[in-house]
């Protein structure tokens, strides 16, 4: 099969990239927050925690659906959950073993608070309430890593026509927090 990786839908409507616009969202408002954190601190910035929700329902969403669309589920009624298909695309991607269990286990952790998110209430306040700026900078981190992955993974069939670019992180920039790469 033959693999399309357009970095913009704009104009023509039979390209979508719905991950891509969903990653582009989350970089808007992380680049936002990190500006606002420089000028007045953390603690000052307006609506913090929903900031943080938005931002980590805005990875989530792209890596659900990059994650769905490239990963064949067993079940070709219904989709398998995330914990299930994540695991499966890492197999494929080329990464080595220390990469991939880092990656699970990062992608683990992510999956507690986005389905929180997703799932939202009473119950789940506490583990929202635990998202800080240092977690969401490591799921930043880890949704480029994983982007960057699958990318490599469809550029190894010369078929595929994909852009040409070395990173997600070229096309959507994310401002690094406190000038430093993420430190996962």
């Amino acid at each position: 099969m033959r693999y399309y990786c357009h970095v913009d839908s704009s104009g023509n409507f039979n390209d979508t990239n719905l991950q891509l616009y969903s990653l582009k969202k989350a970089a808007e408002e992380w680049n936002d927050l990190i500006d606002k954190a420089k000028e007045t601190g953390i603690e000052s910035v307006d609506f913090l925690k929903e900031r943080f929700v938005f931002i980590t329902n805005c990875l989530g969403l792209s890596l659900s659906q990059l994650i769905g669309q490239n990963s064949p589920s067993a079940n070709r009624a219904k989709m398998e959950p995330l914990s299930i298909l994540f695991p499966r695309l890492l197999e494929g991607s080329g990464a080595d073993d220390m990469t991939q269990e880092r990656l699970k286990n990062m992608f683990e952790d992510f999956l507690t608070y986005y389905n929180a998110i997703r799932h939202f209430g009473e119950v789940k306040y506490m583990v929202v309430d635990e998202l800080t700026l240092d977690k969401l900078n490591c799921f930043r981190g880890m949704t480029v890593e994983i982007w960057d992955l699958v990318i490599l993974k469809y550029r190894m069939d010369e078929e595929n026509d994909i852009e040409e670019f070395s990173s997600i992180g070229e096309i959507v920039y994310f401002e690094e927090l406190n000038n430093e790469p993420s430190p996962y």
